[in-house]
């Protein structure tokens, strides 16, 4: 294992499989999907890093690619890292700063974006990327008079010329790449601050794809996933494509996280990886369409979830399901539950959670459905942790040590792992020593030991709010209860320093529109429905309930409804879903003041 890297796996791979399909995708957004053989992915590759060669790249060179997920996007990263380079993905949602920021930081001199929209962004701050030579556009016409700017399409060209009039170079390329080389420099999104470049070898990616190899065994010839979320984020890189390309597992790529219910009935997967937030959704609008359906059909939903639960729970303590609910469950999943799995395709039968806790109610729910849901925890520095399994599964935690990974807990409750650390954070070897200690990776979560070994995560560290009283509050943790109240989207608790607590909470447009429609509601658009007293009741009611299984300290005494959804474009969120906690505070300084008046 410690010899192998991404590339030389690639190509074993390729030779032993050469006829299989590895990935449908689809040309053009809307269409049908096409099927790919590793005939015909190593025939892209191979040839497109041969044309990155061609056009001056020399092993350490680093190449960003600014672009949404597509075929291109894997067929510039297998490359980049073929001919020995080392790619820098960046979120297709960066604006021109951010986009320039990271190229700069990483002193990018090759650049592949997506269309003409990402390509305006690079144009913009040109003058400020000194390292920067040539751009390669994927979709679009280059524009004329301008010779650092190339069709992506071009490179193929190019470099399948270059593989006929120079044999064996590509191949000697890629031998030389060793295993502890730098394979990407990864910007982590982060809730604070500027973007960090971690620095990831080959040996970090193979280690954590071994060690989920012994304990997730997936037959390639009777599965297919689905990737939909975005690859320029680690997690879904390695769980998304670079374990299917490891095990030979075929894959789709999906169009974005708007189409995910159309891709799936176009997939058909048998699974696919995700965050918290996509099955939080899936949950609220499977209850939430229950409840608007008739006395008889509420009641069969109910009574349905309550067995499935009971089957969950027996399942993952391994016991013995009895007869009786044996039955009960054949009975709900044949009224109820086959009902759902049809309308996310009808063959799926687990789905992977990371990037955030999945909390216990969700899971299980899912679980009910007859999906199992694994949860994996690990930082873009750590690259893997724990996780829980097919015979190790519970759920309201984030399961055991994977294979090679040590985890413990320092004295405060911050989660601390070692194992499989990443080179470190580029340019920043202040920053590296700080998170690096002693061979430990202190991960800035808290969390602890449950009773039977698994891993709990209560919160991130900087984001306990500490009362005016003195409490101590995980905001993570009221934040997953609000969230299952309908049409909640995205709430973020505030209250450090202050003597109680409050929220600021967006509300699912697509499901309060649908609620609107459902009881008769009048709006002339999405903000004023997020006024409408009606709407405000059902939060209201939801806050209520939340409150009612907290202590007092950790209630909520007063909220606000935000007239739209957080964001990514406006920097809100991020490419996990997750809550920029500082930059709301700082947005709505003004409104979250006001609740304290």
């Amino acid at each position: 294992m410690t010899n192998e890297t991404l590339i030389s796996v690639f190509m074993q791979n390729a030779a032993n499989y050469a006829d299989d399909i590895i990935i449908k995708y689809k040309k053009e957004k809307g269409g049908a999907y096409n099927d790919l053989t590793w005939r015909e992915l190593s025939d892209r590759v191979t040839a497109t890093a041969a044309g990155l060669i061609a056009s001056g790249l020399v092993p350490g060179d680093r190449l960003a690619i600014l672009s949404a997920n597509r075929i291109e996007w894997i067929i510039a990263d297998l490359a980049t890292l073929l001919a020995g380079g080392i790619d820098v993905p960046i979120y297709h949602t960066s604006t021109a700063e951010q986009c320039a920021y990271v190229i700069a930081d990483s002193g990018c001199r090759f650049v592949v974006v997506e269309d003409r929209g990402q390509l305006a962004k690079v144009v913009e701050k040109r003058g400020e990327l000194k390292k920067l030579e040539r751009i390669f556009l994927i979709e679009g016409t280059p524009p004329e008079r301008d010779p650092h700017i190339a069709s992506f399409s071009r490179l193929y060209e190019t470099g399948r010329d270059r593989r006929k009039a120079r044999p064996g170079e590509l191949e000697k390329r890629a031998g030389a790449v060793a295993s502890g080389d730098p394979a990407t420099i990864v910007y982590t999104s982060g809730t604070t601050g500027p973007p960090k470049g971690c620095v990831l070898s080959h040996r970090n990616a193979v280690f954590v794809l071994n060690s989920i190899k012994e304990i997730i065994h997936i037959d390639g010839r009777s599965n297919l996933s689905l990737m939909i979320l975005p690859i320029s984020h680690f997690y879904p890189r390695v769980s998304g494509y670079y374990f299917n390309i490891y095990n030979n597992i075929p894959f789709a790529i999906g169009e974005s996280l708007d189409t995910l219910g159309a891709n799936m009935l176009e997939v058909r997967p048998t699974y696919f990886t995700s965050v918290p937030r996509i099955f939080e959704k899936v949950y609220g609008r499977i209850t939430a369409a229950a409840s608007q359906g008739s006395a008889l059909k509420r009641f069969l939903f109910s009574w349905a979830v309550s067995v499935g639960r009971r089957r969950s729970r027996i399942l993952n303590a391994h016991g013995s399901l009895p007869a009786p609910l044996r039955i009960q469950y054949a009975v709900a999943d044949a009224l109820v539950f086959k009902k759902i799995r049809a309308a996310l395709g009808g063959r799926l039968t687990f789905a992977l959670s990371a990037g955030a806790p999945l909390s216990a109610e969700v899971g299980e729910f899912i679980h009910s459905v007859g999906i199992q849901v694994l949860e994996f925890y690990g930082l873009t520095e750590t690259v893997g942790g724990t996780m829980t399994t097919f015979d190790a599964c519970k759920y309201g935690t984030v399961g055991r040590s994977m294979p090679g990974f040590e985890v413990k807990i320092a004295p405060d409750g911050e989660i601390l792992m070692r194992g499989n650390n990443f080179l470190g954070y580029h340019n920043k070897p202040d920053l590296t020593a700080e998170t690096i200690r002693d061979g430990w990776c202190y991960t800035g979560d808290i969390g602890n030991w449950d009773r039977d070994g698994y891993l709990v995560i209560t919160d991130r560290k900087k984001d306990l709010i500490i009362t005016s009283g003195g409490k101590n509050i995980s905001p993570a943790n009221i934040e997953n209860l609000l969230k299952q109240i309908p049409l909640v989207s995205l709430p973020m608790v505030y209250g450090d320093n202050r003597n109680y607590l409050t929220a600021v909470i967006t509300i699912d447009k697509g499901e309060t529109e649908l609620y609107a429609q459902r009881h008769g509601i009048p709006y002339a658009s999405f903000e004023e429905l997020t006024a409408r007293p009606e709407i405000m009741e059902v939060v209201s009611n939801g806050v209520d309930r939340v409150n009612g299984a907290l202590a007092k300290f950790e209630t909520i005494k007063k909220f606000v409804i935000l007239p739209r959804e957080f964001s990514q474009e406006e920097g809100e969120i991020t490419p996990t879903l997750k809550v920029k906690r500082r930059v709301i505070a700082e947005r709505y300084r003004d409104l979250i003041e006001s609740l304290y008046e």
